[in-house]
């Protein structure tokens, strides 16, 4: 849901904030706060499941092609061209902002957001990799279920519903419960695919069964919640809001109850060994990829700050710590590279020259 791009028509017409008036630059504004705080819960939950976590697994994402997936050369240019790719978006949302253009700096931080989700993804994997290519190490042994996919699935529905409980009626305007609607969907169907892909794989008579109940209660629940969106689409007001709420409560309660079985040791196959080489090299790319994100989440608050308030003589300090965040989402990259291109950590050796990163 961070990425709406496919919401621009809640900003698109008016890229200036001067140039709407106050009531139009105060809707961006609102909008910019609300992507910031999607991106931010999103970047720092796949950096919590894929780069804070023991758990070593090879990672199966939508951003991962089959090539790059295969060997860890290719997953490494994968990654180094996204950092290049994120490099020009920061540009991009320090130029918009120094505009005004808060619609364009929203849409450009869910693109943001998305890249470097894949970034992390792509560094998470070649990590692994690595890791399981080191002599000593055994590789993983895949489960009938993707412990991250479920749980990026479940996120979503989370994240949808959190919007509908907290978000004031006014803001949920079509656009946003459109986009809403798309992400609990999308959510949903991640949960459905995986779990009937591991009833059909399962050699066991409950599980199969089990599996199948878990998505027809989750499956019922969210259609009279997406029924409730609609209403609330229809005829904005509270009480169509608080059947929202109401009705979200079982589906979390399913999709919760979907994920804990789903989860259970037997069913997620069996971690890789990896030996201390391979730790090694493992630390040192996982390390690189959490600077990147520990940066661009420290931009998106900064962001956030910013939209939030108006006092003109707060904004030099607010443009010097979105600059400041921009040097280090830079910083970032190029240690994530380096660590990717050399197999080890550039924090472990000697400074090349006085701008290597501390």
């Amino acid at each position: 849901m961070a990425n709406s791009g496919s919401a621009k028509s809640t900003s698109s017409g008016g890229g200036s904030g001067s140039g709407g008036g106050g009531g139009f630059n105060s809707q961006q504004r609102r909008r910019l706060v609300f992507m910031c705080d999607m991106c931010k819960s999103k970047m720092q939950l796949v950096a919590d499941l894929l780069l804070l976590s023991s758990d070593n697994r090879p990672v199966h994402s939508d951003s991962l092609s089959t090539a790059s997936g295969q060997s860890f050369d290719k997953s490494r240019d994968a990654v180094i061209a996204r950092t290049k790719g994120l490099s020009i978006l920061t540009h991009d949302v320090q130029s918009q902002l120094n505009m005004g253009k808060y619609a364009e700096v929203g849409d450009s931080l869910g693109e943001m957001c998305e890249l470097v989700v894949a970034l992390v993804e792509s560094s998470a994997h070649a990590a692994y990799l690595a890791a399981a290519e080191a002599p000593g190490s055994q590789a993983a042994v895949a489960g009938l279920v993707d412990r991250y996919r479920l749980s990026r699935a479940r996120h979503e529905v989370e994240q949808s519903c959190g919007l509908l409980r907290t978000a004031p009626v006014s803001e949920l305007n079509p656009p946003l419960l459109l986009e809403l609607s798309r992400s609990l969907s999308r959510g949903l169907r991640g949960l459905t695919d995986a779990c009937v892909l591991a009833a059909d794989s399962s050699r066991d008579r409950f599980a199969r069964e089990q599996f199948k109940l878990s998505v027809k209660c989750m499956s019922s629940s969210a259609t009279a919640l997406l029924a409730c969106v609609r209403e609330l689409k229809a005829r904005p007001c509270e009480a169509a809001r608080a059947r929202c709420v109401l009705f979200g409560g079982p589906l979390l309660q399913a999709v919760h109850a979907l994920v804990g079985f789903a989860t259970e040791p037997q069913f997620l196959g069996e971690a890789a060994s990896v030996s201390a080489e391979g730790r090694a090299v493992q630390t040192a790319v996982l390390g690189g990829a959490m600077s990147v994100v520990s940066a661009c989440v420290l931009l998106t608050q900064c962001l956030r700050d910013i939209a939030l308030h108006t006092d003109s003589s707060k904004v030099p300090d607010y443009r010097q710590r979105l600059h400041n965040s921009a040097l280090a989402v830079s910083d970032g990259c190029n240690l994530l590279s380096q660590a990717l291109r050399d197999r080890t950590s550039p924090r472990t050796l000697p400074p090349l020259n006085c701008h290597a990163v501390n």
